[in-house]
Parts: structure tokens; sequence; C-alpha cells
């Protein structure tokens, strides 16, 4: 096996677990509620970016099980 194929990142994306990953991420933003800190304003702010990079990874996933 070549280099190139060992070093691939094997990812397995389903619905079930990207689903899953929203509710906690949602949970997560709930929990944060209003910054009062720097650290929870970029906590806030990469909790947002994932859920944005979920929702469309499912959309992309249900898009091609349809």
């Amino acid at each position: 096996m070549s280099g190139d194929k060992r070093n691939k990142l094997r990812v397995n994306l389903n619905t079930i677990s990207l689903e899953a990953d929203l509710a906690y991420f949602g949970a997560r933003l709930e929990l944060v509620g209003e910054p009062e800190t720097r650290y929870q304003a970029a906590q806030l702010k990469v909790y947002k970016a994932l859920e944005a990079a979920l929702c469309e990874n499912l959309k992309r996933l249900r898009k091609k099980d349809a």
C-alpha cells in the first residue's frame, strides 16, 4: 500500500451521528449563553462554526441518500 493511501483520513459520515453532534453543539451553545469572557466568546464562535459545518455536511449526506 502506498504512503498516500495510508495517510488519508477516513471519515464515516452518517445521518444519525451528525444529528447527535448537532444536538450536542446546540446544548453547548445554550450552556454558554451570553459570553462574559473572551474565552466564552471564542468558544461560542467555534461552536457556531462547527454547527454550520455539521449542518452543511448533513444536508449533503441527506441529498446523497435521497
